[in-house]
């Protein structure tokens, strides 16, 4: 890159990504193409900055590598389409139905507002969606392996039945979030607060979770089996039939905790 191009990234940003999508597609130029004789429902690899999308139909539409940094999806219908490797950075997506849609690492969802968005059996696997706003969003049965969720804000989202093994998860804000048969384990929940989060039957086996706040969460029938506890807040926690073995407690605020009808084998 010489000194001219690699100045205009510094000012401009990334010009590169901008060029490869082609020429920015505004409101109309989508209808357009998504009402094309052809019948083909594909806006791959389309620059969609800034677009107004506003309670699109884009159900079914392949948005692979698209660069919707700024768009506004808020109430679209995204259901099934495919976001792999999209570019989300600061989009809004709030009330937008993404059942069944593809987000695998998709990428720069930072500060976007999903809230309170459908993303029901959403495939998110390896996106970054550090500090995103997921308040309030459907995610049951959502696929969340080894997805980026630092800083983010699940308070009061529908995790039931999630998948997110591998997760990172690090100052999180899951309070009051609905977490019954979710999977956490191997999930790194450093610093989250999950106080009165239900969990119950919730897997959290090799999670880290130090210093998480667990004040009054429900976890019962919950596997924390291999977790690190270490200066964890557990206190007003239930956890009656929960596995507790080797866990780590080093440290933790066991402060009113039942553990009699928890299965503490091996836990230090």
């Amino acid at each position: 890159m010489g000194i001219v191009e690699r100045a205009i990234q510094v000012v401009f940003g990334d010009t590169d990504a901008a060029a490869a999508h082609g020429p920015r597609l505004g409101r109309d130029e989508v209808e357009r193409r998504l009402a094309g004789a052809d019948g083909q429902r594909s806006l791959a690899r389309a620059d969609l900055t800034g677009a107004d999308l506003t309670g699109l139909n884009l159900e079914g539409v392949d948005l692979s590598g698209a660069v919707l940094r700024d768009a506004v999806l808020a109430g679209a219908n995204l259901r099934g389409a495919n976001l792999t490797d999209a570019c989300l950075c600061n989009a809004d997506l709030s009330r937008a139905d993404l059942t069944n849609a593809v987000l695998a690492n998709a990428s720069c969802v930072r500060t976007g507002a999903l809230r309170p968005a459908k993303l029901r059996e959403a495939d998110l696997s390896g996106a970054d969606a550090t500090g995103a706003d997921f308040s309030k969003a459907d995610l049951q049965g959502a696929v969340l392996a080894g997805t980026v969720l630092d800083e983010a804000s699940l308070h009061q989202a529908d995790l039931r039945g999630a998948r997110l093994p591998g997760a990172m998860l690090r100052g999180a804000n899951l309070r009051h979030a609905l977490a019954d048969e979710a999977v956490f384990a191997g999930a790194d929940l450093e610093t989250a607060d999950l106080a009165r989060a239900v969990c119950r039957g919730a897997n959290f086996s090799g999670a880290a979770m130090v210093r998480a706040n667990l004040t009054g969460t429900v976890l019962e029938g919950a596997d924390l089996s291999g977790a690190n506890l270490a200066e964890a807040t557990l206190e007003g926690v239930l956890l009656r039939g929960a596995s507790l073995r080797n866990a780590v407690l080093t440290g933790a605020d066991l402060d009113g905790v039942e553990l009699e009808a928890c299965d503490v084998a091996g836990a230090d």
